[in-house]
């Protein structure tokens, strides 16, 4: 082989390499780059080092990290308690705790069975629920969509709460298939409590065992604190520790028999007579016979109603902020109240300044948009009514149906839900005593889900919201 070498060539003359030679360096430089040449263990080395400082820097922004993901965590706890709203134990006065309610066929009945409920919810770690009849037969039908209704019931009740988990509750439908009977509850060993009312625990017998008689008007014989008295006498014979009587208190008004004949309510949820409390409907004057019944009745799309139920100036007030859907039942219902093609509709809604004590009212949208939310709302549901609809600013509780003008004293019908049934008694005392007008008949709708959908939850998430805007802007 012949190479050319111009740095020890320095005459330019071709010098002849011995081959031998040639291949022993080639050698030597061979076996040095061998004993440079890295080895998987310098890989790994090399891959430590480079862990090393990557975990050196994640871990300079790991407290930060940690403390905002614990802190979005315990949101998020809190978040879903107060949305699953579950029960807080350690709080709770009983053990296990009995609420007897009554068969959910009219709104009465559900308005007072949703105060046993909340009181009960509140106060035991466990419930047990009966639901009795003062009908001899009910259908099976009808028992399965009551257990329904309860548990829906017991559904908004745990928004009260804030704990973080649910309340262990069963229903036992009276004469449900296979299901445990109520004196079987009444002997469990953990029982201690039993919350129900007057109204609905009438008992004649001395001992739990027996049957009573419902009494809804007046007090007459038994009540709560007999049931419990008699279900005690019952458990001492069997070696058992008493019970207690867990009252509600207050009582609502929609459930007052009474209150509600004096008043003139009816609810407008219910059908025919049902509608009327039950002292009243045998003596209200404004009933009328089957044979009236017949004559009065007209046909409106299909729908068969009584002109009894429709009035000629109705009213309805509120402060609808977010028109959430109860507000919207509530504007159908005065809707459908209305005489058509004469009668009309005013609904009053809140000034702003009357709004400044309720919780989150600076996110209370103004007067003029709420308005116009009502506006539009009604507009869309009864087109054809847009000349006999009023809306209007109210500056007093009262509104329009309490001034002392002609137009105060035509209105006929107020509509409001069962938790303001003590404002339309107040108007009307208003009216006849101060005004010298008749009263309104009261058009009574019974509100549901009352915790998990009003305006003050509504705004409550909106703050919430806000809330965790500005904590991650700043973050």
């Amino acid at each position: 082989m012949i190479c050319v070498d111009y740095n020890s060539s320095q005459s330019g003359n071709i010098q002849s390499l011995n081959i031998g030679s040639f291949i022993e360096e080639r050698e030597t430089m061979k076996n040095r780059h061998k004993q440079f040449q890295p080895r998987p263990l310098h890989y790994v080395a090399l891959l430590m080092i480079l862990l090393f400082r990557l975990a050196k820097f994640t871990f300079a922004f790991l407290p930060i990290q940690n403390h905002n993901i614990m802190k979005m965590q315990h949101l998020r706890t809190i978040e879903d308690s107060k949305m699953f709203g579950a029960t807080n134990n350690d709080s709770k006065e009983y053990s296990h705790g009995l609420a007897i309610l009554r068969m959910p066929s009219t709104s009465i009945d559900r308005i007072a069975n949703e105060a046993i409920l909340e009181t009960a919810v509140l106060q035991t770690k466990k419930l047990s629920v009966i639901l009795r009849s003062s009908e001899s037969v009910i259908s099976l039908a009808l028992l399965r969509r009551y257990v329904g209704e309860v548990y829906s019931t017991l559904w908004d009740c745990a928004f009260r709460s804030d704990a973080s988990e649910f309340l262990n509750v069963v229903v036992y439908p009276q004469n449900l298939p296979n299901t445990a009977p109520e004196q079987w509850i009444h002997l469990r060993e953990d029982l201690d409590m039993v919350c129900s009312h007057d109204s609905i625990c009438g008992w004649f017998s001395d001992s739990a065992s027996g049957r009573g008689t419902m009494f809804s008007a007046t007090e007459g014989l038994g009540g709560l604190k007999d049931h419990v008295a008699a279900l005690n006498t019952e458990r001492q014979n069997r070696g058992l520790l008493p019970v207690e009587a867990l009252q509600v208190d207050p009582w609502p008004k929609g459930s007052n028999e009474n209150f509600l004949k004096e008043n003139n309510v009816m609810f407008m949820d219910d059908e025919g007579l049902e509608a009327w409390p039950m002292t009243a409907r045998n003596t209200n004057s404004n009933l009328s016979t089957n044979e009236d019944e017949r004559k009065t009745f007209s046909f409106l799309g299909g729908a068969r109603i009584d002109s009894k139920s429709l009035f000629n100036k109705v009213c309805v007030g509120g402060t609808f902020d977010g028109m959430h859907y109860g507000h919207r039942k509530l504007l159908t219902l005065a809707v459908s109240s209305v005489l058509p093609q004469t009668g009309t509709l005013l609904i009053g809604v809140t000034v702003d300044e009357m709004l400044k004590g309720k919780k989150y009212a600076d996110l209370i949208p103004p007067l003029h948009q709420r308005m116009d939310n009502v506006r539009e709302f009604l507009y869309r549901l009864a087109p054809g009514m847009k000349n006999r609809i009023k809306i209007m600013s109210i500056r007093n509780s009262f509104g329009p149906p309490g001034s002392p003008t002609k137009e105060g004293e035509n209105f006929d019908a107020l509509v409001l839900s069962h938790e303001t049934i003590e404002n339309g008694h107040l108007l009307n005392l208003h009216r006849v005593n101060k005004l010298g007008f008749k009263p309104l008949t009261l058009l009574c709708t019974r509100r549901t889900e009352v915790h998990g959908m009003s305006s003050t939850k509504l705004r409550e998430r909106r703050s919430r919201l806000l809330e965790e805007k500005v904590r991650k802007f700043h973050e």
